[in-house]
């Protein structure tokens, strides 16, 4: 038994249909979809509607804006240890029926898997994966992990962390020891749903590009939890 989760933000709700039946059509079905929505959103202000949803997927409702970070902290503390198996994954891409049965199937005990991901030494900081491991796991793709991993409550994002969840969320399971292994061919298959601006890659937020995101949440890990330090 498993869970899927991811969030959204006010621009894409209309356009979420597609995404979540691909989710609800994995072979083995999800037990739970999960939709982590914030009370308001940091970037969007006004009310945002959102559209009637296909049946079997549950909204969850965040304390907070965690940023795209919500999509694991609110659904990994809506879980309460009920599920043990949590996959999140971005809101714009179409994930083919076997997804998450090859995420499920590369699955060790006291691991993440990662359909994609990479190493810190593209930031100059010594990597600490294992074989068949990467520092960094990619949300886009889909990541599963044990939903206790990342529901405590001190792991809300910083300022200089909250657009770069992969780091962030990546770097609270290294400090605990838990690799993410590399899941091969879990990408194979996965389409764009659809076209828009509001991509977190190129964005510049609280006044940091995204490399500059990239480097001052992994100096604020390696600063707190003594992980990753520079080469």
């Amino acid at each position: 038994m498993y869970a899927i989760a991811l969030t959204s933000i006010p621009p894409r709700l209309a356009r979420l249909g597609p995404v979540l039946a691909s989710l609800l059509a994995q072979d083995p079905a999800p037990a739970r979809v999960l939709l982590c929505l914030p009370p308001e959103w940091a970037r969007y202000a006004g009310d945002a509607h959102l559209p009637v949803l296909p049946d079997g997927v549950e909204v969850i409702m965040s304390e907070t804006d965690f940023g795209p970070a919500t999509k694991a902290i609110a659904s990994s503390r809506a879980l309460g240890g009920t599920i043990d198996r949590l996959i999140y994954c971005d809101d714009d891409w179409l994930m083919p029926p076997g997804w998450a049965a090859s995420l499920l199937a590369t699955r060790h005990e006291g691991e993440a898997v990662a359909a994609s991901g990479w190493s810190v030494e593209r930031l100059k900081r010594r990597s600490t994966a294992p074989p068949g491991c990467v520092d960094i796991a990619q949300g886009f793709s889909g990541v599963l992990i044990d939903p206790r991993w990342l529901a405590g409550e001190d792991l809300a994002p910083p300022p200089e962390a909250w657009a770069v969840d992969d780091i962030w969320l990546s770097g609270q399971l290294a400090r605990q020891g838990i690799a993410a292994r590399l899941a091969k061919g879990a990408r194979e298959g996965m389409t764009p749903a659809f076209d828009d601006t509001h991509a977190l890659q190129d964005a510049v937020i609280g006044g940091r590009s995204r490399h500059e995101a990239n480097l001052a949440c992994i100096e604020r890990l390696t600063r707190n939890h003594a992980i990753w330090p520079a080469l």
